[in-house]
């Protein structure tokens, strides 16, 4: 089984069920977002995997890293308005921190190591970042 591929999966269908937190943004990306989409929004990448192996190869688990970020417009003049993201991101801790799992083929627990906030500009447009690195360690099952 390709946990990574499982879990992030199950990252984008578990988010997408809280109503809460779909009632403020406008959808949870996989990797890329399409254009066409307004801010807010839940953007999940993975950052880093691999495999505990012990005796005869046996995979005890996959430990995988995700960043997990809502990203907001910032419509502001002056300094940036940090509250919209920042109530995202923590809806999205309450969400993932000491989360655990048990799905029919894999298990998965999941902490966040880190938070995370950013800044980018693009197309002349100032974003915000916010969110964390969660950790994810799953096994198939």
């Amino acid at each position: 089984m390709n946990e990574e591929a499982a879990v992030a999966d199950y990252l984008v269908d578990y988010l997408e069920a809280d109503a809460t937190l779909m009632g403020m943004v406008n959808g949870v990306w996989l990797r890329s977002t399409p254009t066409d989409v307004a801010t807010p929004l839940v953007k999940i990448d993975r950052q880093d995997a691999s495999d505990l192996m012990v005796v005869n190869l046996y995979r005890v688990w996959a430990d995988l890293t995700f960043l997990v970020r809502a990203a907001v417009e910032n419509s502001e003049r002056g300094q940036p308005d940090w509250s919209e993201v920042r109530s995202i991101a923590d809806r999205l801790d309450v969400l993932l921190h000491k989360h655990e799992a048990n799905e029919t083929n894999l298990e998965w627990h999941a902490f966040r190591e880190e938070s995370f906030t950013d800044e980018t500009i693009e197309s002349g447009k100032l974003y915000l970042h916010a969110g964390g690195i969660y950790r994810v360690r799953a096994h198939a099952v």
